[in-house]
């Protein structure tokens, strides 16, 4: 038995990696990728995950003309480079969008051949141009994914709110496939305190995080008790952050990049909660940072709807804050107790270890292909 794994996107190999393991205890498995680093926008061939590279054009500018060329381009030199081969199963990440389109061609050829899809972003809607979503060439961006979607013989999404944005919560070959970790939560040392508070923004701080909602929320707990913002990470939009945070009197502490599991659970212990915030207009039900913080045992401030927001709501790990509600949950943050806080952690570190670990991924990927083959 013979699987392909195709993923255009470097940000996407732990995911790659969990699959492959997977997929080797039953079959010879191949990994196709670009040779086009995302995260560093430029050619690298380093990964050993990878067993053939697709030679991709570059672009360096992420809402650009030149992006949508590369994906097309790593698009159809996937299908004729998978088409001179028989497959069994053929695993495709999503986006390209327009790998849908091209792997529908393979599935055409080989009918045979089970075709997954994995959607991890839906785009153009997790992004955020709320006011250009729904015009050209956006709606045909999305129309190249969703016309041959159904063409596949199983869709994972990344969360069950990408479901809800497909109409597709009823259709039977949709399954949630969450993200997953390697890692285990490390042992917490914790230095928190109830006399101040602490935050933590963790990740790449660019155009999709909302400033201005960690501005007004950091400041209107200013009101209560003094505040440090932890920042782990970089990004464009990096200076402007610390530049508004700091006009409103709050504490800045710049961590830089840091990697290391062992380094990031020694600044999580310093902080009372996690900042989860992304624009309102983002579609996106669950982030890769929301599993660091997970892992970290530190509960989460959190914008993001669905999954996400269900976890707050009902799991007790942190609090999902409205964006007209900023000073009541300012409030609310603030005159909790740190026994209270602790229970968050506590209920944090369980969800973590029950929905987002290898184990976990293997069960539902295990279910998935007892039905498939």
């Amino acid at each position: 038995m013979k699987v392909g794994i195709v993923c255009a996107f470097d940000t996407y190999f732990d995911r790659v990696a969990l699959l492959k393991e997977f997929y080797q205890k039953r079959a010879q498995v191949k990994v196709i990728a670009s040779d086009f680093s995302h995260q560093k926008k430029e050619k690298n061939r380093e990964s050993s995950l990878v067993d053939e590279w697709i030679d991709t054009k570059p672009y360096y500018k992420n809402l650009s003309v030149a992006r949508l060329t590369s994906h097309y381009d790593f698009s159809k030199k996937a299908e004729k480079l998978l088409e001179a081969e028989t497959w069994d199963v053929l695993h495709v990440f999503v986006p390209c969008n327009s790998l849908v389109k091209f792997m529908a061609l393979i599935k055409h050829k080989q009918p045979k051949t089970k075709l997954i899809f994995d959607l991890i972003d839906l785009w153009p809607e997790t992004m955020p141009i709320s006011k250009f979503k729904n015009v050209f060439p956006f709606t045909l961006w999305k129309q190249i994914r969703d016309k041959d979607l159904d063409q596949a013989d199983l869709i994972f999404t990344e969360c069950k709110l990408y479901q809800q944005v497909l109409q597709k919560e009823d259709n039977e070959k949709y399954k949630v496939l969450y993200w997953a970790r390697q890692e285990k939560p490390l042992e917490s040392h914790l230095q928190i305190k109830d006399t101040e508070l602490s935050f933590c923004y963790l990740g790449s701080m660019n155009h999709i995080i909302d400033i201005d909602f960690i501005e007004k929320f950091l400041s209107a707990c200013q009101q209560y008790r003094p505040v440090t913002l932890h920042l782990i990470g970089d990004g464009e939009s990096k200076e402007q952050l610390i530049q508004n945070v700091k006009r409103k009197g709050v504490q800045v502490i710049d961590h830089q990049k840091v990697y290391d599991q062992k380094k990031k659970q020694e600044i999580f212990d310093q902080c009372n909660y996690a900042l989860n915030v992304m624009k309102e207009s983002v579609v996106v039900g669950l982030t890769m940072k929301s599993l660091d913080y997970m892992c970290g045992q530190i509960p989460l401030i959190n914008t993001i709807g669905g999954d996400t927001r269900e976890f707050c709501e009902t799991c007790n790990i942190g609090f999902h804050v409205p964006f007209d509600q900023i000073e009541l949950y300012a409030q609310k943050v603030c005159t909790q107790t740190l026994q209270e806080q602790y229970e968050q952690r506590k209920q944090i570190k369980h969800l973590y270890e029950t929905v987002f670990t290898k184990d976990s991924f293997f069960k539902t990927m295990q279910d998935a292909w007892e039905k498939l083959i």
